[in-house]
């Protein structure tokens, strides 16, 4: 019931972020005058759809992305100009463009896309990527501003009873007898439930606060005051030196201060300074994530025909998202705040590589269509500096081949990756 809830959940957050992404370029468009007969989320067949005015608006059967249709994308074919491409790619081309006019009528002449400023084409195509954007950061400032994250809290949980440096083969205490057995200092003096307010009058706010004092404190006696049942208490720690885990990767080991507690855990709300380190943060990983795209490709390659192990870390498709959604609403160890945070995250960053991934400077995709209206901004300025200025358009139509190609490419990739989802489908822990 809950893994069902999960997909559910996730998916119309999915739908929801198409459904925005459109809407970032239906709104401009109109606002400029263009005229668009369709606003459609998903491909297919076409479940529900309404007309209001000029536009059409519906929900279709494939829930893998949507569109919106302005009439005029390209511009008419320039008499007596030929084509460069062979005569079956000119075809094509042609054959693209009538179907892209199609729906272009006389009183309509001034209301075609192709006919707007280059400004104006880069606002309406750099409206859906924003509005991905925008998304990622209203979820990411309401999760981490009013939900906040989960870390450790100055509270303690539970004291070791002795010292286990990491590097040991065994993780539990030795008998007290052995000469191996070491007595964790916190035993005995600190309990589960207090609160460390101090450690040698420094105050603690935040459990790394206290961190940093005891690891650099080995051998060194120590005043930690605690709140212990509404008291104020000090109390004597002597912190040994033992190894410890180095960074978060658990890769790397140091000598450290060590005393024995652990902490419970606790969702704490950020300021706007670490809300800000975390957002540069994220954008930084998703850029990371799109240069490693090309990898992934092979990697999903070999899952799909050579039987090799998914990669864990590798592409996901809407199943994939969804499945997952429904792993992260079925844990039995998460809490309902911890699900509802990691739900949101995870939405958060699928917007943002949408956000990025659709930058792009190839079409079919939005920074295809940037990239055009930026050549025809200069060809036009360099026009005016000649003093020849008249008005230049940009014939995107005749890259129509190279679209075909990249959109293959899109197509064949997404079949692979549901079928990597549902055969081999990615697991979280």
């Amino acid at each position: 019931m809950l893994y069902a809830l999960g997909v559910i959940v996730f998916a119309l957050g999915l739908l929801v972020s198409i459904a925005l992404h459109e809407v970032g370029h239906m709104v401009p468009a109109k606002k400029f005058g263009v005229k668009v007969t369709q606003y459609m989320v998903g491909f297919g067949p076409t479940i529900f759809s309404r007309r209001k005015g000029d536009t059409e608006y519906g929900l279709k059967a494939i829930p893998m992305g949507g569109y919106i249709r302005m009439i005029g994308m390209v511009p008419p074919r320039a008499e007596g100009r030929r084509s460069r491409w062979p005569r079956r790619m000119a075809e094509l081309v042609e054959e693209f463009r009538a179907t892209s006019r199609a729906e272009v009528e006389p009183a309509d002449e001034h209301r075609q896309f192709y006919r707007l400023t280059p400004g104006k084409k880069m606002i309406i195509m750099l409206g859906g990527p924003t509005m991905n954007l925008l998304i990622f950061l209203v979820i990411t400032i309401l999760l981490y501003g009013l939900i906040g994250v989960k870390g450790p809290t100055t509270t303690v949980a539970n004291v070791s009873q002795c010292v286990v440096p990491v590097t040991s083969t065994v993780t539990t205490c030795p008998p007290e007898t052995s000469k191996d057995y070491v007595k964790a200092p916190a035993n005995g003096v600190l309990q589960v439930g207090d609160k460390i307010t101090s450690i040698n009058g420094v105050p603690i706010k935040q459990w790394s606060d206290s961190v940093k004092i005891i690891e650099a404190s080995a051998g060194k006696p120590l005043t930690v005051t605690v709140e212990r049942a509404g008291q104020s208490v000090s109390l004597n720690v002597t912190p040994v030196q033992t190894t410890k885990y180095a960074g978060t990767t658990g890769n790397e080991t140091k000598q450290a201060g060590f005393v024995g507690i652990g902490t419970t855990q606790a969702y704490q709300q950020l300021g706007p300074a670490a809300l800000g380190r975390v957002i540069w943060q994220q954008l930084g990983l998703s850029v990371t994530a799109l240069k490693q795209f090309p990898s992934k490709i092979g990697s999903l390659v070999g899952t799909v025909f050579e039987g090799k192990p998914r990669d864990q870390q590798g592409a996901v498709g809407v199943v994939g998202l969804g499945r997952i959604g429904g792993q992260i609403a079925d844990a039995p160890t998460l809490g309902v705040l911890d699900k509802i945070s990691i739900l949101l995250s995870l939405l958060a960053g699928v917007n943002l590589l949408l956000f990025f991934f659709n930058l792009l400077p190839l079409l079919p995709l939005d920074g295809g269509h940037v990239a055009g209206a930026i050549v025809e901004a200069i060809r036009r300025g360099i026009a005016r500096l000649r003093r020849r200025p008249r008005q230049i358009f940009v014939d995107v139509a005749q890259l129509v081949p190279v679209m075909y190609v990249v959109a293959s490419i899109l197509i064949v990739f997404s079949v692979l990756v549901m079928y990597a989802d549902i055969v081999k489908p990615i697991s979280i822990n």
